[in-house]
Order: structure tokens, then C-alpha cells, then sequence
């Protein structure tokens, strides 16, 4: 038995959150449009993204909601538009590392998504509106949290991941 320290419902909540991140309303669908339909445009490359990694990351943090006592809807809520938005600007930092990033920092070589012939946020909006767009997903992350008690660090975990070099 895994989590025996949580209730059933607990866990039940935990294993339905994670299918629905995982999923074909998640990451799985994020998954499909990237690799067969090659999203184009700013909208389909958001898409693409919310469905992959704003979904996976929201999860987490509604994981973290499902597992804790006094989560309710109001802090889940909250949770999942902060997860969601920093699952994009996390993206579009990454797209942006790939074309300026050290690879030594970054860990890959810097370049390849152009190689395999990859569109990225770059390639729609440039870096300065990549800069733009990271700090709007950031501002937004930030403001789900606006009237949520103890949220420092999670605004600095945003602003860091916001300028992240690796």
C-alpha cells in the first residue's frame, strides 16, 4: 500500500488528479499535438505546452493539495493557475535557453530544437517577446496567489525559474 498515512479518499483524489495531469486531457494530449499535428502559431505552441508541462506541474501542486488537510477548492484553485502558468513561462524560458543558453549550464546541446526542425516560442515571438511572455506567465502565477497566507516562497520560486540559465 502506498501513502498508508492518507485515507482512502485521499489517495483516490491523489491517483485522479495524476491521471488527469498524465492523461488524454493532459499531458498525453499535449504529447499527440506536439508530434503529429507540429503546433505553428503562438496559440497552438501554448496549447501544446498547458496540455504538457503547465499540466504535469499542476498536478504536482494539486497533489500536494489532495495530500494536505485544509485544501480546499479556493487553495486548489489558486494552486492550479500558479502551477499552470509557471508550466508555460518554464517552457518558454526553455525554448529560450535553446537558443542562448551555455550548454554546458543548459545540459543539451544549444540548437537542437532548430535542428530537428522544431517551431518554439523563439521561432513565433522572438526573445524579446519570449522575455514579454515569461514575465506576463510569471506576473499571473504571482497573482493566483495574491490572498493565499505564506506564498513568499513560491513567488521567489517563480522569479527564479523566470530567469533561470540552466
Amino acid at each position: 500500500m502506498t501513502a498508508p498515512d492518507l485515507s482512502a479518499a485521499r489517495r483516490a483524489d491523489c491517483a485522479l488528479i495524476l491521471a488527469e495531469a498524465a492523461g488524454a486531457d493532459g499531458m498525453v494530449a499535449g504529447q499527440v499535438l506536439d508530434t503529429l499535428h507540429e503546433p505553428q502559431t503562438h496559440e497552438e505552441l501554448l496549447e501544446v505546452h498547458r496540455l504538457k508541462t503547465g499540466a504535469m506541474i499542476r498536478g504536482a501542486a494539486l497533489l500536494g493539495c489532495a495530500a494536505a488537510a485544509g485544501a480546499g477548492p479556493g487553495l486548489r484553485s489558486a494552486l492550479g493557475t500558479y502551477a499552470q502558468e509557471l508550466g508555460v513561462a518554464f517552457q518558454i524560458r526553455d525554448d529560450m535557453l535553446d537558443v542562448i543558453g551555455d550548454e554546458a549550464a543548459f545540459g543539451k546541446p544549444i540548437g537542437s530544437d532548430r535542428a530537428d526542425g522544431k517551431v518554439t516560442y523563439v521561432d513565433v515571438l522572438g526573445l524579446k517577446g519570449c522575455e514579454n511572455a515569461v514575465r506576463m506567465c510569471t506576473a499571473a502565477a504571482r497573482a493566483a496567489l495574491a490572498q493565499v497566507p505564506g506564498h513568499e516562497f513560491l513567488d521567489f520560486l517563480a522569479d527564479s525559474l523566470a530567469e533561470r540559465k540552466s
